[in-house]
């Protein structure tokens, strides 16, 4: 595996449990076809249907609180 699709998965991972290689290779393959681009955080929302700023908000989860880091838990989204 390319470091680019690990890297993807990786990411996709920490938000959703039970996402493969095969749902990336589909989303890659129908990106290429329409001409867009597919970062990391379009893979995510399109597989969990998350908006994209809520992708983003769980990939870097964490906010800050009375001067210091806190990380914020969410529970993965099950891919089936």
């Amino acid at each position: 595996m390319n470091e680019i699709r690990k890297h993807y998965l990786e990411l996709a991972s920490s938000v959703c449990d039970g996402i493969t290689l095969g749902y990336l290779d589909e989303c890659l393959k129908w990106a290429k076809a329409n001409g867009i681009l597919l970062s990391p955080w379009l893979f995510i929302s399109s597989k969990t249907g998350m908006s994209v700023e809520e992708v983003s908000e769980r990939i870097s989860p964490w906010h800050m609180e009375h001067g210091k880091r806190v990380d914020d838990e969410y529970e993965e989204i099950k891919i089936v």
